[in-house]
């Protein structure tokens, strides 16, 4: 948010952490206290994405974040680190942005695009909700386990038959 003093935006964060403070800190030291909210550990986080614009998760290490998919459930675009899992979910320029680890200048770069594109937020927000519902819901991961499962178990049989001697 340092660097986009031009625009009117307000970054809220939601959880808590034994960096929190520091990060406080870092806020008063650039002038963004102002521009940012600390909500220490939610509960009623859907209510929170249903009146945000962006999503971001910004994060030098992520294995798979969950977090991710409830900004796509919610109608989000993200904006993410290239991280972890992270690109299995986020397609970069059509469901939100995937920036490089410690990219801040493409970071900034992208959440002006959104700021300043009400239309491509809401492109990215309806394909993040899409590509969720088509491959993230719990109904959809459950069918998809089952499948690997029988997969898996099929394959399995099939090898020991061709392996058994014929009598």
């Amino acid at each position: 948010l340092s660097g986009l003093t031009d625009l009117d935006c307000q970054l809220d964060l939601a959880g808590d952490g034994e960096l929190r403070g520091l990060k406080e800190e870092e806020a008063r030291a650039l002038g963004r206290e102002d521009r940012v909210s600390f909500l220490n550990f939610r509960r009623d986080v859907p209510k929170l994405l249903s009146e945000a614009q962006i999503f971001l998760l910004i994060s030098n290490w992520e294995g798979f974040p969950r977090s991710i998919l409830e900004g796509m459930r919610a109608g989000l675009p993200v904006i993410a680190s290239r991280v972890g899992g992270i690109a299995e979910a986020v397609v970069d320029g059509h469901t939100g942005f995937v920036v490089p680890r410690h990219d801040v200048e493409s970071l900034r770069d992208r959440v002006r695009t959104l700021i300043m594109d009400p239309e491509q937020r809401r492109r990215m927000g309806a394909a993040g909700r899409a590509r969720y519902e088509e491959h993230f819901t719990l109904d959809r991961l459950v069918a998809r386990t089952v499948e690997m499962y029988e997969t898996l178990i099929g394959g399995r049989t099939g090898a020991a038959r061709q392996t058994s001697p014929v009598a």
